[in-house]
């Protein structure tokens, strides 16, 4: 299969592009060894957030735990079974283990962690301890 790619009207060289695309799809194949979602992590004045894309996974197949200070996501997603007789034709889903571990700071607090999965992404709140969070101080005049 031939890929053209047009950038403002400009069909890079056809031959280049089908070299590196192979080479990048050289390095980016999918494999049955464990695999580390992508993530997002946000921090406010509460707590940090981390949103893990983790899209075909049931939620009770994922586990969440901290560990030595160490916030733990992990899950599966099984391999489908294809009838014998079935052709594949592109196979690029990542199946198999998926698991991430983040090192907290020290204001996180291990109290108070939640989960939510929703469209495809899992999203961990991890609340900061209440002694780290800003305090307003009111001034008073006299």
């Amino acid at each position: 299969m031939q890929v053209r790619m047009m950038t403002n009207g400009v069909t890079p060289h056809n031959s280049l592009f089908n070299h590196f695309n192979a080479l990048w799809n050289e390095l980016d194949r999918p494999s049955e060894r464990t695999t580390h979602p992508r993530t997002d992590i946000v921090e406010n004045a509460d707590g940090y957030h981390f949103y893990f894309e983790m899209p075909g996974l049931k939620a009770d197949s994922t586990d969440v735990h901290v560990e030595d200070g160490r916030l733990i996501v992990q899950a599966e997603r099984p391999r489908p079974e294809w009838a014998k007789d079935a052709s594949i034709h592109l196979a690029e889903r990542t199946y198999g283990q998926f698991r991430r571990g983040f090192e907290l700071p020290e204001d996180a607090s291990n109290e108070g962690i939640s989960a939510v999965y929703k469209d495809g992404v899992l999203e961990v709140t991890v609340p900061k301890k209440p002694e780290s969070k800003p305090v307003k101080i009111k001034v008073n005049i006299n």
